[in-house]
This record gives structure tokens, C-alpha cells and sequence, in this order.
């Protein structure tokens, strides 16, 4: 018995990283898994693995700043397996570039997949959760939740990250009552291909970085990136029972980053 069985979860940017390594997780623990992406191969290249594991998945495309897909993204959960028990907003994009040279077009860009695509999940998951006897958010924040540390600016990322966290104390306080719990991971240097997903997307934006970004080291005090499986566990946690007092929580899992 897994402690996701009857479950279902719908898990976004679940094509790759983090995200993939959630579905794996939560479909290993009896989960029925929504893999939502906008890279739609990769979605049905982790519900394949899903599979192949003998457990249960589909995969649906989803630009989550797209208000009719996120909502029909959920509809799918609901139709195929019957509920919608836990929510894992995981989909996020990067950019660069000071302050002073970034464009309101890649500002925007940024807020709208980070802040309001988890904004726009939330919003579709509680109307189902309301009604059927609660559930699990477990949001996708970021050490730039809480810090915003040395170097390059990317202050459209670590402000939506920032809200992220503030939108899931908001949900966890309005909803307690109701049986919603919401949660946000925060983690640090993660070993996942968004890096390359970022030189995908750079013919789409539209700031042209003129003045150097200064980089520093990235100072962990555990000396290493983590595993997206090292995150997925916190997240399982989270969205099981097993940490059922825990709402509006902020969960750094940073190798000791914001310790220093």
C-alpha cells in the first residue's frame, strides 16, 4: 500500500527536473499523476517512465500562464481519474539581465508563468478541493523566496519566487478551515536541465544584457548541488498525512544556503 493510493495529483513543468522526479515519486507511492508540461514530449516522456514503473499517468499539454489550459488541465484530472487531491506547481522559466536593461515584456513573462500560473493552478484545484474534503498544494519556491544573495540580479524570477510564497500562506489561511493545506518548497542549486531549457527559450526574449552580470560562487555549506529526487521527497511529504499540521510553511531545502 502507498500513501498516495486514490490519489490523484496534478504536478506542472513535470516534463523534466523536479517536476519529473514529483510524478515518479508520488506515482511510486499509488498516485494517479496529471504530468502537465508545455514541452509536451518530455510530459509523455515521464508518464512513459510512469508506466513502464506500473503505475498510473497521462500527460497534458500546459503553458500554466494560459488561463483555459490550466482549467482544462484540471478538468482532464478530474475527468480521467474522478478527484483531485493534491497540487504540486512546480513550472517556471529563467531570465537575465540587470534591472535597468530588463524589458516589461520578459518582466512579464516570468511573473505570469511563475506568480500566476501557480496563481491559476491553486485557483482551479480549490474549487474541486472546497468541495470533496480538502487537499495538498505543495507550491515550488525557491531560496529567492526568502534571500536574494550575491551576483546577477534575474529579479523577475525572485520576486515571482518571493510572491510564490506569500500567495501559499495567503491559500494555507483562507483554506484551513476547509481542509486545503498549502505548503512551499524552497530549494537551492539543483541539479536539472534549466539551463538548457533556458537556451531553448532565448530566441523569446526580447532584453538585450549590455553590462555584466557579476557572478559568484554559489556557497553551499553541504559543497554540492542536490538531486531533483532529494527534493521530491520533501515535496511527497508534504502532500501526504504524514504532515498533516503543517500549513503555510516554508521548507528550505538548500544544503544549509539561507543558513549562512
Amino acid at each position: 500500500m502507498g500513501k498516495f493510493d486514490q490519489k490523484t495529483a496534478v504536478i506542472t513543468g513535470a516534463g523534466s527536473g523536479i517536476g519529473r522526479a514529483c510524478s515518479l515519486k508520488l506515482a511510486q507511492e499509488g498516485a494517479s499523476v496529471v504530468v502537465g508540461d508545455i514541452r509536451v514530449k518530455l510530459a509523455e516522456e515521464t508518464t512513459e517512465l510512469i508506466h513502464k514503473a506500473g503505475g498510473k499517468a497521462i500527460a497534458v499539454h500546459c503553458n500554466v500562464a494560459s488561463e483555459a489550459q490550466v482549467e482544462m488541465m484540471t478538468a482532464r484530472a478530474i475527468e480521467e481519474f474522478g478527484d483531485l487531491d493534491i497540487l504540486v506547481s512546480n513550472a517556471g522559466n529563467v531570465s537575465g539581465g540587470g534591472i535597468h536593461e530588463l524589458s516589461l515584456q520578459d518582466w512579464e513573462r516570468v511573473i505570469q508563468v511563475h506568480l500566476t500560473g501557480t496563481f491559476l493552478c491553486a485557483r482551479e484545484a480549490l474549487k474541486h478541493m472546497i468541495h470533496h474534503g480538502g487537499g495538498s498544494i505543495v507550491t515550488m519556491g525557491s531560496v529567492s523566496s526568502v534571500v536574494i544573495g550575491a551576483g546577477g540580479s534575474a529579479a523577475s524570477y525572485k520576486a515571482a519566487k518571493g510572491g510564490i510564497l506569500q500567495l501559499t500562506r495567503a491559500i494555507a489561511v483562507e483554506y484551513a478551515h476547509l481542509g486545503v493545506r498549502a505548503n512551499c518548497v524552497c530549494p537551492g542549486a539543483i541539479a536539472t536541465n534549466i539551463g538548457a531549457h533556458a537556451k531553448e527559450d532565448a530566441g523569446i526574449w526580447t532584453t538585450e544584457i549590455k553590462d555584466e552580470v557579476r557572478q559568484y560562487k554559489l556557497d553551499v555549506p553541504m559543497m554540492r548541488r542536490a538531486d531533483p529526487l532529494e527534493v521530491a521527497n520533501v515535496v511527497a511529504f508534504l502532500a501526504s498525512d504524514e504532515s498533516s499540521f503543517m500549513t503555510g510553511s516554508a521548507v528550505m531545502v538548500d544544503g544549509g544556503y539561507t543558513a549562512v
